[in-house]
């Protein structure tokens, strides 16, 4: 079974301080100092591809795990801690357009390599990236090969060389269900899925394993960049005001605070009601 892994490195934002948010004349705020990690959800989709890979060797199956993700040299290392991890090919396609905000284009780039390139059976995806947050990749991608797709998955298992048991979430529960091949698998909020820590040995014998490197324009998105980068540019930018409207209370004990907080918020509530 040949499984694509689909991530994206991403800016960790917890280092900007407030002063940091600051628009510069290009409409750009500078995060060119803050690591890059891996988008947390894509994390998931990792190691959920690894123990996935582990349960067909352990039946003597073949298992072919790719990862791909589109980007500049900042995802090198990620890349080279997924050797390590042994992955059997790694892939960067190489861009140094900002398209955060374009999933048609990465829509095609993964589409193509899919079906043109390297044909492969599962294709995971995290629901949605830290910077974006579209979440509409893995949908745009399993509409344009024509596969299904499961979205909110929390869980992967062999069934059979062709056949895979998936449990995601649901508005009314927990779904369970056999699914064939191919497919496209979105996860979502997985539980214990913290991605493997490759050992020392590891990544001195298969770190250093070349990471295969193409370009944007080896793929047809010549058009598409047109109608999209090309043409649509960003009017203005502005930080969101994530500060809420509060009253304090501030009585003599616990009874008087309760009584206060129905006066003035609950008592009126309720008459909606």
């Amino acid at each position: 079974m040949n499984i694509l892994i689909c991530f994206k490195v991403v800016p960790d934002l917890n280092m900007l301080s407030d002063e940091d948010w600051i628009v510069n004349a290009n409409l750009e705020v500078d995060i060119s100092f803050a690591r890059v990690i891996l988008n947390c959800f894509d994390e998931s989709a990792i190691e959920m591809g690894l123990k996935l890979r582990d349960e067909f060797q352990v039946s003597n199956s073949e298992c072919y795990l790719t990862a791909l993700t589109i980007g500049d040299e900042s995802a090198d290392l990620c890349l080279k801690t997924l050797n390590s991890l042994r992955f059997d090919k790694t892939v960067r396609v190489n861009n140094n357009k900002d398209l955060r905000f374009w999933p048609e284009i990465i829509t095609e780039v993964i589409s193509q390599f899919a079906s043109k390139v390297e044909e492969q059976d599962v294709l995971l995806f995290g629901m949605q990236s830290d910077v974006g947050n579209n979440a509409k990749t893995p949908l745009l991608v399993a509409e344009k090969l024509g596969y299904p797709c499961i979205t909110q998955v929390i869980e992967i298992t062999k069934d059979s060389n062709e056949t895979l048991k998936v449990i995601s979430l649901t508005d009314n529960g927990i779904l369970k269900q056999t699914i064939t091949t191919p497919c496209v698998l979105s996860i979502g909020n997985a539980p214990k899925t913290y991605m493997r820590v490759p050992t020392l040995k590891d990544r001195m014998t298969y770190g250093k394993k070349p990471i295969e490197v193409l370009d944007l324009y080896d793929f047809d998105v010549s058009e598409i960049l047109k109608v999209t980068y090309d043409t649509y540019k960003v009017k203005s930018l502005k930080k969101i005001n994530n500060k809420r409207e509060s009253i304090i209370i501030k009585e003599t004990n616990s009874k008087e605070n309760a009584q206060a907080l129905y006066n003035f918020y609950l008592k009126e509530r309720l008459k909606q009601l």
